[in-house]
């Protein structure tokens, strides 16, 4: 049985556009993944602030016959290739960030992975792009969609838009 799942990408080092840009095609790439549409990009502060300065982040929507384990495993080996450090902490530098945001309703909290991701309603440079994808998507813990998450947001973080998306991915 297929999935949707989507997939936050973001980066605050070196050629941030670029590196969010090849991260969305080697996703593509991934065995038993179809990408159907990535969100423009968008320039965000970084939270907590970063030595590397602001980001750049959108979401990509794909169709999986993946596990989340699984496809969690393979954007890891994404990030690695892209030269990502091994330290996960928040508020560090990252040459590409890949985050496996919802997958479909399933819930879940293991060690490594929880689903949906733990911050994503917080997160103003995530909502805006999942907005932007579908925005009557709805949160399977909360029950509420993104366009309603984003529109009860309190967090002042500016988000400014970057780069359209560009169609087909």
């Amino acid at each position: 049985m297929s999935d949707r799942a989507y997939i936050g990408i973001g980066s605050n080092l070196g050629d941030r556009i670029g590196r969010c840009q090849e991260a969305i095609r080697a996703v593509a790439e991934i065995a038993e993944v179809t990408v159907i549409r990535a969100s423009s990009l968008y320039e965000t502060a970084p939270v907590p602030p970063a030595s590397g300065g602001w980001f750049v982040n959108g979401v990509v929507s794909v169709r999986t016959e993946l596990t989340p384990g699984a496809l969690l495993f393979e954007l890891q080996r994404i990030e690695q290739r892209m030269d990502r450090a091994a330290e996960r902490a928040r508020g560090v530098d990252r040459s590409i960030d890949l985050d496996l945001l919802l997958m479909g309703s399933q819930i879940m909290e293991q060690p490594d992975l929880i689903l949906p991701h733990p911050r994503l309603h917080q997160r103003r440079f995530v909502l805006i792009p999942l907005c932007e994808l579908d925005p009557d998507l709805r949160h399977p813990v909360f029950g509420v969609t993104m366009r309603q998450l984003l529109d009860r947001l309190d967090d002042p973080s500016p988000v400014r838009l970057l780069a359209p998306a560009v169609r087909p991915v």
